[in-house]
């Protein structure tokens, strides 16, 4: 009898011909769900994102997240990327046809190859750079975690964890390595500040976490990328590449000419300061305005509607709006607001009565419980009384002027 080929393991660097072996890595995907990329071999096109949903003889069915051509034809040539416990495999597959919306059936690979873990060259980014991330777990009540880009590649990024907030009750947390689990969701996941690039949004999940120097460097790969945001993301790579071999005397670490002089690069205002710590909590307080449920108690028009966009282009998105103040209270007393609950009406229309009601609601809820209420419009604005702290006299937002915006970011307990 000829002998079988001798086993090799992942970790090595040459190719795995087990059949069983192979077999094996398949149905781990499979059991763990686990997405990876697959596109047709050869070809320079967005890949598509794959779940290993069922294995058979000679065969495997596979869930994508977009559908292939129609036109596409039984034996196309596909290429997938594996990640096993120790190493990336690349893996050669054939296309066998379409099974149902989604579901494609391809050949079992015949070899696992592998290949160098980071398939992506990986772009540094300095401290004295202001990109930095926010992301957002899906988990509930779920957290938001914020600090400085570390490294930015076209399959993911590393960024040091300077604050992770609950989201709840926008307490600050201090979490162990065991908090980021490799391959948490965050479906919510946003660059900030990258060259010629305001804000990036994806989607992606944890692909590991260590400790350095007593910093958490968490890295993260990116979900599927559109090709807007694959074209978007390869036009900052590349000017990280031209950076990389332009003269240190040309540019500043922020990759632009200096306007001063070395001494404009190098002084006070070139250092930079994280947007996630304590001198700056901008990025803290951008999580926290998404995640405030405001209820407006304003009639139709165009004041609510200027309301609206204003909240929206601050970051507050989860806005609510009723046309009266009885229909307000009435959610209010049924819902029993949380701590990132807050509550706006017009100044103008609110009784002596409604005042006292709304007084009676925020003692009813406890201690446990705040309801924030922002009065629109008070012509004549006062000094908040002590046994109304929670009420507060505010300019009407709009989109001209941002005055009002640190006032409703204190009364909504994010400053």
């Amino acid at each position: 009898m000829s002998q079988g080929k001798t086993s090799r393991g992942i970790g090595s660097a040459q190719p795995v011909e087990d059949a069983d072996q192979i077999r094996l890595v398949l149905d781990n995907l499979r059991t763990a769900e686990t997405e990876f990329p697959i596109k047709v071999e050869g070809t320079h096109t967005l890949p598509y994102m794959a779940r290993l949903v069922a294995l058979g003889p000679g065969w495997m069915d596979l869930k994508l997240i977009r559908p292939l051509p129609h036109e596409l034809a039984p034996g196309a040539p596909f290429e997938m990327l594996l990640a096993t416990a120790e190493q990336r495999c690349r893996a050669l597959v054939e296309f066998g046809g379409r099974q149902a919306y989604l579901l494609y059936r391809f050949t079992l690979p015949l070899q696992l190859m592998p290949c160098d873990q980071r398939r992506h060259p990986r772009y540094p980014f300095r401290p004295r750079e202001k990109a930095y991330v926010l992301a957002q777990d899906g988990t509930l009540p779920g957290h938001g975690l914020a600090g400085p880009l570390v490294n930015l590649s076209l399959g993911g990024l590393a960024f040091r964890v300077d604050r992770v907030l609950r989201l709840d009750d926008h307490l600050l947390i201090k979490p162990g390595l065991g908090f980021f689990e490799r391959g948490k969701a965050l479906p919510l996941l946003k660059i900030h500040d990258l060259p010629k690039l305001p804000l990036f949004d994806a989607r992606g999940k944890v692909a590991h976490a260590c400790e350095r120097g007593g910093e958490i460097i968490l890295g993260l790969q990116f979900g599927e990328l559109n090709a807007t945001e694959l074209a978007q993301l390869q036009e900052v790579l590349t000017l990280r590449e031209h950076m990389k071999h332009a003269p240190a005397s040309i540019l500043t670490s922020s990759g632009r000419e200096p306007r001063g002089g070395a001494s404009a690069a190098e002084g006070p205002t070139g250092l930079r300061v994280s947007p996630a710590g304590q001198e700056n909590p901008q990025a803290l307080r951008l999580l926290g305005r998404r995640t405030t449920d405001i209820l407006i108690a304003l009639a139709p028009g165009p004041v609510r509607d200027q309301v609206f966009e204003a909240l929206r282009l601050a970051g507050y998105l989860r806005v609510e709006a009723v046309d009266s103040l009885s229909q307000a209270m009435a959610i209010l007393r049924a819902e029993r607001p949380l701590a990132n609950r807050l509550f706006m009406t017009a100044a103008e229309s609110l009784r002596p009565e409604d005042r006292a009601d709304i007084l009676a609601l925020q003692q009813d809820l406890g201690d446990l419980h705040d309801l924030p209420v922002a009065l629109l419009g008070d012509p004549a604005p006062q000094e908040p009384d002590p046994a109304e702290a929670l009420i507060r006299s505010l300019p009407i937002p709009s989109t001209e002027t941002q005055a009002w915006l640190e006032a409703l970011d204190e009364l909504a307990g994010l400053i």
